[in-house]
């Protein structure tokens, strides 16, 4: 059978005797090959839904790679936050170290000098004491000397006559005493 359009001489380009080399059959080979292999892609492959849920995939990997990246950079703020803070504290410790150190070096200091004064208030007992006993051995060896001496001049001195009149005196003041 052969079409109305046909007496035209209008044959349609599959009627007509080709060669297998014309390029219009390999046009046709190609569109028939992309529709097969799309076919067996879409029916039998699936390759839409294979692809949509990659895509769906790919997209919630983006979405967790957002939250992540959200969460890195709050963390990242928060640590740089403690970081200065880090130093205001570093600072303060610092500061509140020096204080210390002042208030202990005034604490060492006066404790210094309470104890240099205890030491001194002790030697100045000890220089008094000696100094007192010194005295009093002096007078102790001065009273000696002086007995000697005074012993040594009266000896030197008295006569046996000299010796009976004091004994005569001494006498008499005791029977005054006595009366």
């Amino acid at each position: 059978m052969i079409p109305a359009f046909v007496g035209l001489n209008l044959t349609p380009l599959l009627l007509l005797e080709t060669p297998p080399e014309h390029p219009g059959w390999r046009v046709i080979n190609l569109l028939v090959f992309a529709a097969v292999l799309a076919y067996i892609f879409v029916k039998k492959v699936k390759i839409g839904e294979l692809l949509d849920k990659r895509a769906s995939t790919i997209k919630h990997d983006l979405e967790q790679a957002k939250l992540a990246e959200e969460k890195a950079e709050k963390q990242l703020a928060e640590i740089e936050a403690r970081l200065s803070r880090l130093d205001r504290e570093l600072a303060d410790i610092k500061a509140q170290a020096d204080v210390e150190a002042q208030r202990e070096q005034e604490r060492i200091n006066q404790s210094a000098a309470a104890e240099a004064e205890k030491i001194q208030q002790l030697a100045k007992r000890e220089i008094e004491g000696a100094t007192k006993s010194a005295l009093t051995e002096l007078q102790a060896f001065v009273a000696e000397q002086s007995v000697a001496l005074a012993e040594a001049m009266i000896r030197k001195d008295i006569r046996p006559e000299d010796n009976a009149r004091i004994l005569s005196q001494y006498a008499d003041e005791l029977r005054e005493v006595a009366k």
